[in-house]
């Protein structure tokens, strides 16, 4: 009963604040059990990045994306005990003492090299007070130290949902699509806006459950004099969003318009929604300046029937981000030179690939 109460008065908007002792009174259903009945949504779930924030590298080693035999490393495949990420950039967790630590170099999936990260501090940044919270699902540190979920799963953004699965659908559950903008915002926000807790122990919104004010959870970095946190919430959100919008527009990610694009330089939008470089596209491509060459002449040109596609992507699935990932780079682009110079072979091709050195490109 008090669990129906409290999700009542979060679809209510109204702040539970002490009302609620914690995550540890409430129960969660998991995304396995949500699949039951919304086994549509739960397959698009599975697509998005979210349900691989964290996986476990023990149980399932093929999780591991970087190279391990690079020299200089100073840690092993071995030491990897789980991973987080792998779109962009992969980082990699051991667990040292009674915490988890994320290792000081990460793999970046683009560009299939390391980076360092964190190289002098790492040690001092213990996971469960600087990532945990947006990593899983039902982190509270204060009051259960368990974990609902060791990924983002569907009740990060709907709330607990055990009462919910039980009533066969019948008890209440958030909906972000039906809760006020502002308190829509706010579960995204909780994740992708900066800022720590009132504390300021931990580097996430401690105790946040989506539908409640998160104001109350999250004092943002940026916020300014005078500022309400809820305000700053909101502005900060509302800044994140528009520098993303170009480029979930372009790629299908949740949230983005699925109204008609027009034709014509489509095919370089897509590409230039995340990549900067337009102003310099021949230094890039190193074809005098007026050639006619598209990304996709020399790129994955399987990536157009993907962007093409009208069926219409739910904010449960970004499938186009999966294949474009897979194959952003052809590592070896001199075989798509003969399209256009059929007279040349491959050998002409990869030693004036190798003579242009490094292209103008962004490395995510």
């Amino acid at each position: 009963m008090r669990f129906i109460l409290s999700l009542l008065l979060l679809l209510a908007g109204a702040p539970l604040g002490s009302s609620v002792a914690g995550l540890a009174d409430l129960e969660y259903a998991g995304s396995e059990r949500c699949a039951s009945c919304h086994r549509e949504k739960y397959d698009g779930w599975r697509e998005t990045f979210h349900a691989t924030a964290v996986q476990d590298a023990r149980k399932n080693p093929a999780a591991i994306l970087g190279d391990f035999s690079a020299p200089g490393l100073r840690f092993t495949s071995n030491d990897v005990e789980y991973t987080i990420g792998g779109h962009w950039d992969q980082r990699y967790m051991k667990k040292i003492g009674d915490d988890f630590y994320v290792l000081p170099k990460l793999w970046s999936v683009q560009s299939q090299t390391w980076r360092d990260h964190n190289v002098w501090s790492w040690r001092k940044m213990p996971y469960s007070k600087y990532c945990k919270g947006c990593h899983v699902t039902a982190y509270d540190p204060k009051g259960n130290v368990a974990v609902a979920e060791n990924r983002i799963g569907c009740e990060a953004c709907h709330g607990p949902g055990w009462a919910h699965a039980e009533a066969g659908g019948d008890a209440p559950i958030v909906n972000p699509r039906t809760l006020p903008k502002d308190r829509g915002d706010m579960i995204c926000a909780s994740c992708h806006v900066r800022g720590r807790d009132p504390s300021g122990e931990y580097f996430f919104p401690v105790g946040f459950i989506p539908g409640e004010d998160l104001g109350l959870y999250l004092v943002p970095d940026k916020k300014a004099e005078g500022e309400s946190n809820s305000a700053a919430v909101l502005r900060e959100f509302a800044a994140w969003e528009t520098r993303g919008k170009d480029k979930c527009e372009v790629c299908g990610i949740p949230g983005a318009g699925q109204e008609e694009k027009p034709a014509g330089d489509e095919t370089q939008n897509f590409c230039f929604g995340c990549h900067e470089f337009k102003d310099n596209y021949a230094q890039h491509h190193h074809h005098p300046v007026g050639t006619a060459l598209v990304c996709f002449d020399c790129h994955v040109p399987q990536v157009k029937e993907i962007m093409n596609s009208r069926e219409r992507k739910d904010i449960h699935t970004y499938g186009y981000y999966l294949q474009h990932v897979n194959n952003c780079y052809d590592r070896e682009i001199e075989n798509r030179c003969a399209k256009c110079h059929p007279e040349k072979d491959v050998t002409w091709a990869r030693r004036t690939v190798a003579g242009w050195r490094a292209p103008v490109q962004l490395d995510h």
